[in-house]
């Protein structure tokens, strides 16, 4: 008798496990975790260490590198290719100028700064540059600090 009920026990519990779960796809899983833990990440080679001053090879990665066009008063993103825009009191950011705006690619200024907002340094640069107009091409890194 005692083999009977172990059996249908076995059997429903069986049973239970294959029936059919109208849609549901239920998981059971189990993680062993074996040993101790795991082995830390290899250092970062060929630079300096992250707490270090950025005075060097991390600070020119930092930096951000942009064409303004003086003359529109516009910026120019090199490494996303995107321009920044004056567009009714407010900055916009676009893969291409709309047709209002018109730029002299030959009369920019190569500019390096420590930010994505260049538009945040538009009232500097719109003095320091307002007479470069047609003069060509002048290289500045950061804040007007030459290359």
């Amino acid at each position: 008798m005692t083999k009977l009920i172990v059996g249908a026990l076995a059997g429903l519990l069986l049973a239970g496990c294959t029936t059919s779960d109208r849609g549901r796809n239920p998981s059971i899983g189990v993680g062993v975790a074996i040993g101790g833990a795991p082995a830390p990440a290899p250092a970062p080679q060929g630079g300096p260490p992250p707490w270090a001053p950025a005075h060097g090879r991390r600070a020119k990665e930092a930096s951000y590198r942009y064409y303004y066009y003086p003359a529109a008063g516009v910026y120019y993103n090199v490494s996303t290719r995107s321009y920044f825009y004056l567009n009714g009191g407010n900055w916009q950011v676009a893969m291409s100028l709309p047709s209002s705006v018109v730029i002299d690619t030959g009369d920019y200024v190569s500019l390096e700064l420590d930010t994505d907002r260049p538009y945040l340094f538009y009232e500097e640069h719109r003095v320091k540059f307002k007479g470069n107009n047609g003069r060509g091409k002048a290289k500045l890194k950061g804040h007007g600090r030459p290359f």
